[in-house]
C-alpha cells in the first residue's frame, strides 16, 4: 500500500530561507535572483518581509525544466 502525498497549499508564503531551502540554494543567491529578475515571483509585505507563494516557486520550477544543456 501506498501512502498518498499530502496535499501542496499552493497559496502558502515562505519566507526567503524557507523558499531557498525548497529550491535548495542559498537565501544569499535567491536574494541575488530576485534582484536580477531571474528568481520566482514574490510578495513585498514590507520593505524588508519578502515572501514566495508556492505556487510561485513551482511555477519558476516548471518554466526551467530542461532535458539537455542546448536547451539552456
Amino acid at each position: 500500500m501506498t501512502t498518498p502525498l499530502p496535499a501542496i497549499d499552493y497559496f502558502r508564503q515562505l519566507t526567503t530561507v524557507e523558499a531557498a531551502k525548497f529550491l535548495s540554494v542559498t537565501p544569499r543567491t535567491l536574494e541575488l535572483m530576485r534582484q536580477h529578475g531571474t528568481g520566482p515571483l514574490y510578495v513585498r509585505v514590507t520593505p524588508k518581509c519578502i515572501r514566495y507563494r508556492m505556487k510561485d516557486i513551482i511555477d519558476f520550477q516548471e518554466k526551467n525544466i530542461r532535458q539537455n544543456t542546448l536547451e539552456a
